[in-house]
């Protein structure tokens, strides 16, 4: 594939510590790393210096990615943020988080009518009332999968877990989601 191959490309030339290849990689999954740190701290602020410790660190730290040990360069970078957040809130403990009981939407959409608020809400509420009943593990292959669009094989590298572990708790996540949105499953009824 093109893009995988320039990408390639791009981290081989950062590793030789390329500041332009770098600052391309870096256009790339900003946007990507931001979202999924947001969405796990709730703050902006806090999301913007997280993700700044986190390209930084990936600037100083990629000529130990490895190709050969990892799926791919976004599941590193993930890696890295993850990291982060766990290394930020294990020093402040007061992160917002998607475990915490902060329910205000993280969305930044052009403002829609009255009642299309009040419907996107009420949804964003229940979706967030639902993943408490997921353990943490869930809710981050949830997170990870769903948001970030990340293969079960990268999720499986962030997360330490081998893939089929992460397909499982994404199936209970899933199972779990429909019975908490009362929605139950086809299956199991």
């Amino acid at each position: 594939m093109l893009i995988e191959e320039s990408e390639n490309q791009l981290v081989i030339r950062a590793s030789a510590r390329d500041q332009e290849a770098f600052s391309e990689l870096y256009t790339l999954y900003f946007d990507r790393i931001y979202r999924y740190i947001r969405l796990k701290v709730g703050s902006p602020s806090e999301a913007e210096d997280i993700t700044s410790a986190v390209f930084f660190n990936a600037w100083r730290t990629i000529d130990h990615f490895a190709p050969q040990r990892e799926s791919s360069f976004a599941a590193w970078l993930f890696r890295l943020a993850h990291n982060a957040i766990v290394d930020r809130y294990r020093r402040a403990r007061d992160i917002i988080s998607l475990d915490s009981t902060d329910k205000r939407p993280i969305l930044h959409a052009i403002q829609p009518g009255p009642e299309t608020q009040i419907e996107r809400q009420i949804a964003i509420d229940e979706l967030h009332i639902a993943l408490q009943s997921l353990t943490a593990e869930q809710r981050e292959v949830v997170l990870l999968r769903f948001v970030e669009g990340l293969s079960a094989r990268e999720v499986g590298d962030i997360m330490g877990k081998h893939e089929g572990a992460v397909r499982g708790m994404q199936f209970r996540a899933i199972e779990a989601l429909r019975r908490a949105l009362g929605r139950g499953s086809e299956a199991g009824q």
